[in-house]
């Protein structure tokens, strides 16, 4: 999750990643907007995230 955090942070001001990144400054390179760096994102949410039901389950 720190991970993900992390990488969140360094996306830009229209909350896109670009295609690579510089990890020790951070800045952006590459192309914008890179859809597999979105998709990625996305997935790993995903991974880290409890089910919707479970969430349903638990909010009544």
């Amino acid at each position: 999750m720190e991970l993900l955090n992390t990488v969140l942070g360094r996306r830009n001001n229209v909350s896109l990643l670009s295609e690579d990144i510089d990890l020790k400054t951070g800045e952006l390179w590459g192309n914008f907007p890179q859809t597999y760096s979105q998709v990625g994102m996305i997935l790993s949410a995903m991974r880290l995230s409890r089910i919707w039901e479970e969430g349903l389950w638990h909010a009544s």
